[in-house]
């Protein structure tokens, strides 16, 4: 896998550089120090991944990230010093394309990398996903019913947030049915992504309290890493296995 790396902070590149030479068939194409430079590159050597930092001189990651995705397209993994601290830019580049974002690691004085785990979990994942495409001959055929559906449940990982997005903002304002969303994102980030959902799709998206009846027309995001489960009694509640 070719990764490409944009960051304006030399130790965080070579931090970056180490994880990914630390990985078997993973290999650095190239580096840049800004977003303008990153389209540049991007035009010119269009790797698998690109490690995009946000925080960056000229243009910010995400802006980086929009061009990129409309002019020379490849997986985007947003690698930020703090992605809490700047949850804005980070779903504002999941929007543009951006599949995941991940905290920066650390480069040691000694020259020790820490903080790599979830990075390196993260790019094993987006492996996955490079070229692949779905296989026409498996279609499934749709499931019809004459009931009218009353919950609809979507369930997302990577990439999950534009996809959703892209779900939710062509539905009828007269929606009348409840929508659950089960986003894999970090607990601390479930409000953001449910504020970042609703700025981008004019709806209002809460997060799911414990008890709560969803209702016609709610569009309701799971905020902790437990199950969420639908009880006799119509009411969501979170619990860490499913029973």
């Amino acid at each position: 896998m070719r990764i490409g790396i944009v960051n304006d902070l030399r130790a965080a590149c070579e931090a970056l550089r180490r994880v990914v030479d630390s990985l078997p068939d993973h290999v650095v194409a190239w580096t840049a120090s800004d977003g303008v430079e990153a389209i540049a590159m991007a035009k010119r050597d269009r790797p698998d991944l690109i490690l995009m930092d946000l925080l960056m001189p000229h243009m910010d990651g995400s802006q980086a990230t929009r061009q990129i995705m409309a002019t020379a397209p490849c997986a985007i993994l947003v690698v930020t010093a703090t992605v809490s601290g700047n949850i804005s830019l980070v779903y504002d580049a999941m929007g543009y394309g951006a599949l995941d974002a991940v905290d920066t690691p650390m480069l040691g004085p000694t020259g020790e990398v820490t903080g790599a785990g979830a990075l390196v979990e993260k790019i094993g994942t987006i492996a996955k996903l490079v070229g692949i495409t779905a296989d026409p001959r498996r279609a499934r055929r749709a499931v019809t019913s004459s009931t009218p559906p009353r919950l609809l449940v979507v369930g997302a990982s990577t990439g999950g947030p534009k996809a959703i997005s892209d779900l939710l903002f062509p539905l009828p304002q007269d929606w009348n049915v409840a929508v659950i969303l089960v986003q894999h994102v970090d607990v601390a980030f479930a409000p953001g992504l449910a504020k970042w959902l609703g700025d981008r799709t004019g709806r209002a998206v809460r997060v799911i309290e414990q008890g709560q009846e969803p209702l016609a027309g709610d569009v309701l995001l799971a905020g902790t890493n437990d199950h969420v489960v639908l009880t006799r009694s119509r009411t969501l509640e979170y619990r860490q296995e499913p029973r």
